[in-house]
């Protein structure tokens, strides 16, 4: 009975110094990463189907950073490696989008309420039938961690004051969103706060194994008939601010 105890005593006490599983740390596009990479230590780059992983220390944090390369289908491949291949906890997907609530604006920050694939569906000869299959919920979202939803609500309520932060649904699709048009549909059908490509893919990923994710976009424009403009006007400054609103995270995580 002695030594089954010391065994366990030895076990539990190894355990307690054993540092937690890394933050995985995404986003689509270079401009996205460029700022978190210039204030992380790293200390490791694994090239893994083309994608570079970022193996790194963000002041006490320890992540893998990684590009996930824009649309579904890379984020997805991206995240499984992510989780099976580098073992992080949690993710936390930074980047830009284009705003869809009225009351948002350019440069005005979205931390993701829940994900969406609008463009789930099939093609008929009536048009385009939106379904929930790409989703886990019976209104086809998928949900965004609790926690990091309220850390990242933190964080970016210090980093660019209350009125400018909003929490509400992401919804991705295949296609850059550049019509007021849709912008309504996605508004009045999803009650979207944000559009883009990658969110919902990565966050479908990561529910089948169990993993939090929460998503903070900056929005570069209002997915309109000026979104291009917008978007080459402030997606420097969008990718930016989300970046410094996730070095807040990880501050408050530790």
């Amino acid at each position: 009975m002695l030594k089954y105890l010391s065994f366990w005593t030895v076990l539990l006490s190894f355990s307690s110094v054993l540092q937690a599983a890394p933050v995985g740390i995404l986003s689509a596009l270079d401009i996205e990463l460029e700022l978190l990479l210039k204030e992380a230590n790293v200390r490791e780059v694994i090239r893994i189907g083309g994608v570079d992983y970022y193996l790194a220390d963000l002041g006490s944090s320890e992540v893998v950073l990684a590009k996930t390369g824009g649309y579904g289908i890379l984020p997805s491949a991206t995240t499984s490696i992510l989780i099976h291949e580098f073992g992080v906890g949690q993710i936390i997907f930074s980047g830009i989008a284009g705003g869809v609530a009225d009351q948002t604006h350019v440069l005005d920050v979205v931390v993701s309420s829940d994900f969406l694939v609008h463009d789930c569906g099939t093609i008929t000869d009536a048009g385009f039938v939106w379904k929930a299959d790409c989703g886990v919920a019976k209104d086809g979202s998928i949900p965004a961690d609790a926690r990091l939803r309220e850390v990242a609500l933190a964080a970016a309520t210090q980093v660019v004051g209350k009125a400018r932060v909003f929490e509400g649904r992401i919804v991705s699709g295949e296609a850059f969103v550049s019509s007021p048009i849709y912008v309504d549909f996605l508004r009045d059908r999803f009650d979207a706060y944000a559009v883009e490509s990658e969110g919902a893919p990565v966050a479908r990923v990561a529910y089948e194994f169990d993993i939090p994710v929460v998503a903070i976009r900056t929005l570069s424009d209002k997915a309109d008939g000026k979104a291009e403009i917008s978007y080459e006007n402030f997606s420097r400054e969008a990718a930016d601010q989300s970046a410094r609103i996730v070095l807040r995270m990880l501050n408050i995580i530790n």
